[in-house]
């Protein structure tokens, strides 16, 4: 036996040779590919089928990535993803958002049918859209001839019962969508109890009628006879006032952010209803009393009506009724444990010059420290602890939250214009340290103020150093100042079919793009 070995012994065997890149390497480097942004989505779907067909090693990664996101459009497109499913389910596995987008309000409607022909078959699905086309859509691209559009969303008696197979969902998204009924709505969320983010924007039904049964409050803190009990965040976004303040009586104690419009534009009323009783389609104010854990509110701000009293009197009364509650007494006072939060921020910048954004915050601030500062007679019973040092001895900090202003998205040059015009808005909050200005980053640019090409007044660019020209050229700042993992992101507007809507452009979860249609999907 030789002592030492030969060279055929040395010789790797054809099957023996080891990959030169380890197999995570390479799905990292698949990861990479996949650019979320919405214009680079087809170039990203298109690599990640190539990525799928380079060997067996490479294609688990590249699939999971391509079928993370599915957009069905059409009940053809989801027989078509069903049939897929069917033949190989570690596709539905693979699925982590659905999302119909289009006509809804038609016969045969994918977003009724999913439930009954996917049943089962998608066990990690954690987020949900519904997006009715806006008019503007419509207009673009109409239904086929020999099509017609229903009033609301047609869904039968047991469709809520059906949602039973996808109750685990975290994420819900309602976008234009009309239904017969309020009663609809709340029974659909009523099935879905783990739902932890809601988004709402123009949704709309054609009778109000009384309360549902699912939505009467029996204990605000028992989870399990509470309606949505682990919801922490809401957006009401353009909704009838009353099915938004009811929705906002009955949520649980979990709800820690809540996005509202001012002033808010449903896209109808309420139809009167020949044996129901209406409420009072008038309703002053969003009542936040009984979310005693709200820290986060953010109100995007649309131009105001003329005159401005009416909605100036709304916004007031909706920040007096979100001071805490103290439990004993009924005497309103703080006692809750976290920093509580305003942001203020605009609906679109498009829809404003500078000046005309500032005069509107100027007459907001008069309204928000009149509301959410403390009478000094307050102060001196032993409000708050915080104090400062002045000649007349030492004073105590009346501002009871921080107000943060944001989404300005404006040239570096402008940035000492917003902070100093911002701070004549808010002095109380100025003078306390409670105001925050984040003028200049944006993750949209595309939407910019009308007389964004102007230039800043001469003081003002006379103020910037290099230290404000590297803070600029950094990374961007969060707009959340509360250090929040989920930082906010944008999608660009210009979608294809032009049914970008504003909560798409503003959100608090990681983005997900509108992706091209299953038909895209190969």
């Amino acid at each position: 036996m030789p002592l030492h070995p030969t060279m055929a012994d040395t010789l790797p065997l054809q099957g023996e040779v080891n990959p030169r890149l380890p197999t995570e390497v390479c799905e990292n480097v698949i990861e990479a590919s996949y650019d979320r942004c919405y214009h680079l989505i087809q170039s990203s779907l298109a690599t990640l089928s190539s990525c799928s067909l380079v060997c067996r090693a490479w294609r688990p990664r590249g699939q999971s990535l391509l079928f993370e996101y599915v957009l069905l459009r059409d009940k053809d497109a989801l027989y078509r993803y069903a049939e897929l499913v069917n033949s190989s389910p570690k596709v539905g596995a693979y699925m982590r958002t659905l999302s119909f987008r289009g006509y809804l309000h038609v016969p045969y409607s994918p977003a009724v049918l999913f439930p009954t022909v996917l049943r089962g078959k998608l066990p990690n699905l954690s987020e949900v859209y519904f997006n009715e086309f806006s008019a503007d859509a419509k207009a673009a691209k109409q239904l086929p001839e020999g099509k017609k559009e229903l009033p609301s969303l047609p869904i039968h008696p047991y469709f809520p019962s059906l949602l039973a197979c996808i109750s685990h969902i975290r994420i819900l998204h309602l976008s234009n969508v009309r239904f017969s009924s309020f009663g609809d709505v709340a029974r659909i969320l009523d099935k879905l109890s783990n739902i932890q983010e809601l988004h709402c924007e123009g949704l709309s039904w054609a009778v109000l009628g009384q309360e549902p049964q699912c939505m009467v409050k029996r204990d605000l803190y028992d989870s399990r006879t509470t309606f949505l009990p682990r919801l922490e965040f809401l957006m009401c976004l353009d909704m009838d006032e009353q099915g938004g303040q009811r929705l906002l009586s009955t949520v649980g104690a979990s709800l820690r952010k809540l996005w509202i419009k001012f002033p808010n534009d449903p896209p109808s009323r309420p139809v009167d209803h020949p044996v129901v009783e209406q409420e009072d389609p008038l309703v002053p104010a969003i009542h936040l009393e009984c979310l005693p854990h709200l820290d986060r509110l953010y109100f995007w701000l649309a131009p105001f009506p003329q005159p401005q009293d009416l909605t100036l009197n709304s916004l007031r009364d909706t920040l007096a009724s979100w001071l805490p509650l103290v439990p004993t007494g009924g005497r309103r006072g703080d006692v809750s444990s976290t920093e509580r939060y305003l942001y203020l921020g605009p609906w679109y910048r498009q829809l404003f010059k500078r000046d005309e954004y500032l005069e509107l915050l100027r007459a907001i601030g008069r309204v928000v420290e009149v509301a959410l500062c403390r009478p000094s007679d307050d102060l001196h019973a032993g409000g708050s602890q915080t104090t400062q040092n002045t000649d007349n001895g030492a004073e105590t900090d009346p501002c009871r939250i921080t107000v943060v202003v944001h989404a300005l998205a404006d040239r570096l040059e402008w940035a000492e214009w917003w902070r100093a015009g911002i701070a004549e808005c808010l002095p109380t909050f100025t003078k306390w340290n409670r105001l925050t200005v984040l003028p200049v980053h944006a993750h949209n640019p595309t939407d910019a103020w009308i007389d964004y090409e102007q230039l800043a007044p001469v003081q003002d660019l006379l103020k910037l150093d290099s230290a404000d020209v590297l803070a600029v050229a950094g990374p961007s700042i969060s707009e959340d100042i509360t250090k929040d993992t989920r930082q906010s992101t944008y999608a660009p507007l210009g979608e294809d079919d032009g049914s970008t809507t504003r909560y798409s452009l503003l959100r608090v979860a990681p983005f997900n793009p509108h992706i091209p249609d299953f038909d895209g999907v190969q």
